[in-house]
Order: structure tokens, then sequence, then C-alpha cells
């Protein structure tokens, strides 16, 4: 017998809108209740490629801020953790929040929900614009909320970039529909399913509202309530002069703006859900009384689709990513290492630990087949060199018939040479940086620095001798500023930015007692027991791994019993 599919979550329009939120950018994610938008960003939040922190407005700020702090445990916001140990009041816990988030450092998303319930209090409204109006820094900000005049007014005047999420984007498919369906224990017809979804226009809110009243039998009362207050709220008498037979003549502006809210359907070449012109959901027609098609459209009201993309000239260069696990961009494509012949990517390593890239073919030889003869051992070689030149152009044989291959790799003259001006390495490009820093360093050179840094030197030859070299200097080089920046900052008062060193230092290597100790007194210092304790813990295991005895303090630390937080007033 046949199973029936399992309707998984997902939400490509958000998803794809939130993907684009840049450093510095705010996002305002708007619609009425029932859309599912905090469910949607908390997912899209799992796949994001930096720390996501909430900040849950529905209790106000002052609850708001010591719940973000608890379940930070300071890690990630120090300053309103300390802030908030003080006791201090809600404005001042909100400037460190803000501090946190401008740190160069912290490259952090935060999501206020229920922002338009935050902004109905003087300092829930001042928090907001400080957050809105300050000079862009590296974090993310999202609000979600119900579109109120409040927050339009605080994108209007922000000074990052903004980024409107309505609901256009959090539209329920055909899947989502039955996904909203089998959440609600409501088992329809799919016809009935397509069909109320048709009269909610895509709403969320109004789909998941209807189906509680077909499973509990009751009234529409509930549901016309729901669609007055949250969905259309002030927009009633626009839809009523739109609907009149010889009403006002609605502007493509207008109509754009009213689809986007969910409030119109668009005809059917333009909007999954329409026919052939301008309409009113149904649900929303019948409760406010409405007929469903609107009186007077001008011609060319269609909506205005998204910009084309202009072509993208293709650049030949490629960009060996050698930190981490191997992957190669060339020619607008991404290559990963685990396409490649392993020879050809332990001699692609290989040339990226020489100096200026090139070898002679007897040094090639000895450090990749040592026991290979003469003859073999060139023969391996050739393969090599030839399979890594097909993995970087796919047209590489086509090409090399027209006499125009593209030179990434050359073989002349007893060398084998990586051409400089077509192929960059990460691993050079972190040497070279690290030479520059040791010279004299800058604080947004250090964090370009850790960011450059996604993983040790070749991953894919662990075990030969010359890999683990190469990858032994770079990580002592890069530790040794590490904690020459820790220090200095140390020195100088600035425990938040030490603490964020070492953090940083014990991500790329979680096994560096000496980096552990150091995290976990400094965590100590600044009053953070908790994490303090958990890090000297992984701190005593990894010394006592190697055979170094743990100094007393540590030992002290990691021993101190569990002591639970105290739970927030209600």
């Amino acid at each position: 017998m046949m199973k029936t599919p399992r309707v998984h979550p997902a939400r490509p329009r958000i998803d794809s809108a939130l993907d684009e939120l840049t450093d510095g950018g705010l996002a305002l994610i708007c619609g009425s209740a029932g859309y599912g938008k905090s469910s949607a960003v908390a997912a899209w939040g799992i796949r994001a490629d930096r720390p996501m922190r909430w900040l849950r407005a529905s209790r106000g700020l002052g609850d708001a801020l010591h719940l973000a702090a608890d379940e930070d445990d300071g890690v990630r916001l120090p300053r309103l953790a300390r802030a908030v140990r003080q006791q201090q009041s809600a404005t001042v816990c909100a400037a460190a929040l803000i501090a946190d988030l401008a740190a160069p450092h912290s490259e952090l998303i935060l999501v206020i929900d229920d922002a338009d319930a935050l902004a109905e209090s003087l300092e829930g409204l001042e928090f907001l614009r400080s957050l809105a109006e300050r000079a862009p820094d590296r974090s993310r900000v999202a609000l979600i909320g119900r579109r109120v005049a409040q927050l339009r007014l605080i994108a209007a005047r922000a000074k990052r970039q903004v980024m409107h999420i309505g609901a256009a984007a959090l539209r329920v498919t055909p899947r989502q529909t039955r996904q909203i369906a089998e959440a609600k224990g409501w088992s329809g017809a799919p016809t009935a399913l397509e069909e109320a979804r048709r009269a909610a226009a895509g709403n969320g809110g109004i789909l998941a509202t209807w189906l509680d009243q077909m499973r509990e039998g009751g009234d529409r009362t509930e549901l016309d309530e729901f669609i007055r207050r949250d969905v259309v709220g002030g927009s009633g008498p626009l839809l009523a002069r739109l609907a009149r037979p010889a009403g006002e003549e609605a502007s493509p502006e207008l109509l754009r703006t009213l689809w986007e809210e969910g409030l119109l359907i668009a005809p059917a070449d333009q909007d999954e859900l329409g026919e052939s012109c301008w309409m009113i959901p149904r649900f929303i027609a019948e409760t406010l009384d409405l007929p469903q098609v609107l009186g007077t459209v001008p011609t060319g009201s269609e909506v205005t689709p998204a910009a084309s993309i202009a072509p993208r000239v293709l650049s030949p260069v490629a960009v060996v990513h050698d930190l981490g696990p191997l992957s190669i961009e060339a020619a607008g494509r991404t290559i990963e290492g685990t396409s490649i012949r392993p020879r050809s990517v332990a001699l692609l390593h290989y040339l990226a630990t020489r100096p200026r890239h090139a070898a002679t073919r007897d040094e090639a030889i000895d450090a990749l087949w040592p026991e290979a003869e003469a003859q073999a051992g060139l023969n391996s070689l050739n393969q090599a060199i030839y399979h890594l030149r097909r993995a970087l152009d796919p047209d590489y044989d086509l090409a090399l018939q027209e006499g125009t291959p593209t030179p990434y790799i050359r073989h002349e003259a007893e060398m084998v040479t990586v051409n400089l001006d077509l192929v960059t390495f990460d691993s050079a490009q972190l040497r070279s940086t690290l030479d520059a820093v040791r010279r004299r360093a800058r604080v947004d050179q250090i964090d370009d620095l850790l960011d450059s840094y996604l993983g040790p030197f070749g991953v894919e030859v662990p075990f030969e001798p010359w890999a683990e070299q190469h990858r032994s200097a770079l990580d002592i080089s890069l530790f040794s500023i590490i904690e020459r920046e820790m220090v200095a900052a140390y020195s100088v008062g600035d425990i938040d930015r030490a603490i964020d060193l070492a953090l940083r230092a014990v991500r790329i290597d979680p096994t560096d007692g000496a980096m552990l100790e150091h995290l976990a007194l400094l965590l100590e210092e600044s009053g953070s027991i908790a994490a303090a304790r958990r890090a000297a813990a992984r701190a005593v295991s990894a010394l006592r791994e190697m055979d170094i005895a743990p100094n007393p303090a540590l030992q002290r630390l990691s021993a101190q019993p569990h002591r639970v937080r105290p739970a927030l007033q209600q």
C-alpha cells in the first residue's frame, strides 16, 4: 500500500528574502497573526552563517532584556550580561545590548519578536529607534510584528539598510496549505483546502482561524473579528471605495501595496491565486460585505516584476579555498575537493606550500610519490596535472585541441608551477595577512584575519609531512598573534575584547588547553561563572590528555558546584 507522503515545512519566499539581508541591515517582517513569521525566521536562523539571539518583547523591554541575557549567559552579549547582573535600568541594559551589537567582532543576528508591542511603550520605542538610527555595524537586525505606524516610522528614519518583508513573502503555498491543515488536525478534501486557500488569498492567519472554526463547528464570529482586527485593520474604508462600481481609480502603486499586504489578489498572470482581474479575497469580502471584483482599475496596473539580472561576465581566475575542506571557485563554478582525484588534490596543496607556488619535477615526485621509480613517478605526475587541469576547466580537452586551454597549471622546462595571474590560495592570503599583522596590527585587521581562517590547511592530506609542517606554521603564527592581542586587550582593561579573542581561538582549536585556560579565567573575572566553569572543565580535560598538570586555580574553578539561576520574576 502506498503511504501518504509527509509534508515538510518549507518557506522558500522568506528564506530567499532573508538570505539577502546584509551586514548592518534591518529586516522589517510584518504581517497579520498566524503567518508563522517567528517560526519561519527561527528555521532560517538554523541555517544562517552566524549566531542568532532573540529578544521576546511581549513581556516588556526589561523582562525581554533579562531573558536574553540569561539565554546568552555572557557568551555573545557580555555587556548586557554585566548590566543585568548589576541590576541596571532597562535603558542602561538596552544601551549595553546595542554596544554588544556594535562591537566589530560580534556579527550577531538579533531578532526582536513582537516588535509592534514593544513600540507601544516609550522606552521600547526609544530602544528600537536607537537600534535603527545608529550608524550601521556588522550585525543584522530583524523586527517581527504587525505593520503599525511606529515600525514604519522607525524604518523610514533608519540609517541601516532596510528590507521590507510583507505578506507577499509569507504567502501560503499549496504545500504549506496542506501543512497547516495537517498541523490543525483537519482532514478535508484537497479541493476544499485549495478553495479555502484561494478564499484567504494565501493568508496563513485567515486559513488557520477558518480551519479552527471548521473543526470546532462554531460560527464565523471569531473569524470575522480576526479579519477586521488583524488582517484588514484600517484599510477597510479604502477597500470599500475601490470595490464600488464607480469608485476611485487605484494607482498601480496602491494596488501593489494592497497585494503585498494580502488584501488583494492580482490577475492570474501575476498571482498563482488570481483569476482574470484584480479581486478582494473572498473571506475578506464576505466579512466587510463587499463585492470581490474591484470597480475601476487602470490599464497597465500589473505587479511590477523583479528587476532583470544583468548577465555576469565570468572570470577565469580560480580561487582555491584550502583552509578547511577544499573547494575551488573557477569561471562561475564551485568545485568541491571530493570531486577531484586524490593525488591531484595533493599536488595542488603541495604547490600551495611552495615559494611562488612552483616546484621542480623531482621535488614534486619526491614529495608525492617518494617510493616510485623515475619513469613511474613522472607518469603519475603527468596524470595528476592532467586531471587537475580538467577539474579546473571542464572544457580543457576541447580547448587543448583548439590550442586555447586556460593555463592554470604549467609544466615546462622541468618545472611545475601555478599561474599566479589565474590562481589564488586562501592559505597564501592568510600568510601575507599574518606578516602584515605581525608588523603592525589594527583591530579590523585582526578581525578580518580571524574571519578568513575557515579551518586548518590541507584537511584532505592530513598525514603528508610537508602539509603538517605548513599547517603547524600557520597555526602557530595565528595563535601567537591572538594571544598577543588578547594580553594587550586585557592590559588596557578591555576584558570583553580579550574574552572574544579567546573564544574565537577556542573555536579554531577546541583542544588547545592553554587557550581554554585563558578563556575560563577571563570568564570568571567577568562574572560569567557558568560559562567559566564549562571552559575550565574542558581545559582540565585537554591538559590532562597531554599529561600537563592544570594549575590549582583552574582545577578549583572546574570543580565548583553548579548553581541554578533564579527564575525571572513573573
